[in-house]
């Protein structure tokens, strides 16, 4: 009988990694934004945190994290803390008039400015997944995000 318990706990303990149960959680780290070129403090920095190409840059209901934040004399700062260690890609919209929103004009260029990590331009169209994405492989990223306006 004590023979089967100590099979069976031996077993229980050999198998928990197996099960997961003593697997490690993913790395994770902080990506702190500072942005500039504001053109005034008006309204709000929204910022989202995109995995894929999927909805990049406007469609911030596809990012797999966003925020918002007030500017001061032309710059904003912000933090995603707990980020698995992944490609990404950041877009930041001023939202000069706090409707949430990215304001065009009629034939929908831009009224507001924007930014996109590694600095990718707008070409004939919003910045490039591919042209914006960095990779998050350590504790700490600094990015700096320049906005610019049309």
């Amino acid at each position: 009988m004590r023979l089967r318990f100590a099979v069976a706990l031996a077993a229980l303990a050999l198998g928990a990694p197996l099960l997961g149960l003593a697997a490690e959680s993913p790395a994770t780290g902080t990506i702190t934004v500072t942005m500039a070129g504001f053109r005034s403090d008006k309204g709000f920095m929204r910022i989202s945190l995109f995995a894929s190409k999927k909805g990049y840059p406007g469609d911030h209901t596809r990012a797999v994290r966003t925020g918002s934040g007030s500017i001061k004399n032309g710059t904003a700062t912000f933090a995603f803390t707990g980020v698995p260690h992944a490609t990404y890609a950041i877009a930041v919209l001023h939202d000069e008039n706090g409707n949430g929103k990215m304001d065009t004009n009629a034939i929908g260029i831009p009224k507001e400015g924007g930014g996109a990590s590694n600095d990718a331009k707008a070409r004939f169209g919003p910045p490039k997944f591919d042209e914006a994405k960095f990779v998050l492989r350590d504790a700490q990223l600094k990015l700096r995000i320049n906005i610019r306006y049309p």
